[in-house]
């Protein structure tokens, strides 16, 4: 089996001790949560699966099956993370343009935030690209390359209607116990 790293933000949780606990017993012991200040929860998966998506609906079935009350929201890759110039790149674009978009003094504003501020930010690609989508549609082909294992999870959001997870093309022996899944909205 393969490990694939991947973040869920569900939300109708504050992330207790005791819900931390509950979301270890579910299943999530090879995930870890955090809540980020504007009360967001992420939680963080390294998960042996055949395929990605196994990884992806076998941990959201453990974490809304936990019986807490979390819904996942968002399904992204932890390792989409890019640097200004990476964006530039991507983009076909100048560093300095790029630096001027993020600090809105170019474009129409509300670029996405760097959310691992340091000496040398990083930008989520699926925001970024999610952005220049909206407000520059041409400067991201639609079969523009991606960082590793971003592509399944473009900004995957789980909301709206209700449906269950068959038929999503998971492999045929997932999940064995079907009576263990939940109903998610697509």
């Amino acid at each position: 089996m393969t490990e694939w790293t991947f973040r869920l933000t569900p939300r109708g949780i504050e992330l207790t001790d005791e819900q931390l606990g509950t979301l270890h017993k579910a299943g999530c012991d090879d995930g870890s949560f955090s809540v980020e200040p504007d009360g967001t929860v992420l939680g963080f998966f390294d998960r042996e699966a055949l395929t990605e998506q196994d990884a992806v609906i076998s941990a959201i079935v453990d974490v809304e099956g936990a019986g807490i009350g979390a819904r996942v929201l968002r399904v992204q890759a932890d390792d989409d993370w890019l640097t200004a110039s990476e964006i530039a790149a991507q983009v076909s674009r100048s560093c300095q343009s790029v630096a001027l978009l993020a600090r809105g003094e170019r474009g129409p504003g509300d670029f996405p935030v760097a959310r691992r501020c340091s000496s040398n930010p990083l930008w989520s690609w699926s925001e970024v690209e999610a952005w220049f989508e909206r407000y520059e549609p041409g400067a991201v082909p639609a079969h523009s390359p991606r960082p590793p294992s971003a592509n399944i999870y473009r900004n995957t959001r789980l909301t709206g209607t209700t449906r269950s997870f068959a038929g999503l093309g998971c492999s045929p022996d997932f999940p064995a116990n079907t009576s263990r899944m939940p109903q998610v909205r697509a």
